[in-house]
């Protein structure tokens, strides 16, 4: 593997050119971010890369060791929460809420399913305590373009079937939904979570 000597630049650091500007490249701008901003800001930018795998975690740890050493810690830890598994940028504010309430680690994405029956993937599963977590958004019934075509009615009624499926499994002892508005308030995700059977610190 090739090494750098000292002082040189990672090619992922390196400025890039924008529409004709010069700006600093997506990694070392998810590492600036990180080490200057809140988790639920950086946390998202960094699964939302991920994901689309406009970067890899090997890049982001590269790019940790130009982090200033008074942000490091923070800026650690959002890179290294960084996960190409999240659905959408409030499943991104979730796992960071997760991370400061200190609840068991869930496991995104996870599939319930039967042969010849559906299927369905949950936001979180928490295997031990029997509990999925939803993160569940008004966009979901009302943007017209994540409907693709099908009524607000039919979207809810979707979902109730989905639900319910998800339920009927025995492993399934509580289903949670959180909001946006819950999201922003760690006490409420607290409240939801313990009310569930989820530990919090």
């Amino acid at each position: 593997m090739p090494t750098e000597t000292p002082g040189e630049q990672h090619p992922s650091t390196l400025p890039v050119e924008f529409v004709g500007a010069r700006v600093t490249s997506l990694v070392r701008t998810l590492a600036d971010v990180a080490s200057t901003a809140p988790w639920v800001a950086s946390v998202p930018m960094i699964d939302a890369a991920l994901g689309r795998e406009a970067t890899t975690p090997a890049l982001l740890r590269a790019a940790l060791d130009r982090v200033a050493p008074q942000a490091h810690a923070r800026a650690r830890v959002a890179l290294e929460m960084g996960s190409a598994l999240s659905g959408s940028p409030a499943e991104s504010v979730a796992r960071v809420r997760f991370r400061q309430l200190g609840t068991p680690e869930p496991v995104q994405q996870h599939e319930f399913s039967r042969a010849g029956a559906q299927r369905a993937v949950v936001d979180f599963w928490f295997p031990d305590q029997g509990v999925v977590v939803e993160v569940d958004g008004r966009a979901k019934y009302e943007d017209p373009q994540m409907l693709a075509g099908i009524s607000t009615a039919d979207a809810h009624w979707r979902e109730k079937q989905r639900e319910d499926f998800v339920r009927s499994f025995t492993a399934v002892r509580c289903f949670v939904r959180l909001t946006w508005a819950d999201l922003m308030d760690p006490e409420t995700v607290r409240a939801k979570l313990t009310q569930a059977g989820i530990p919090c610190r």
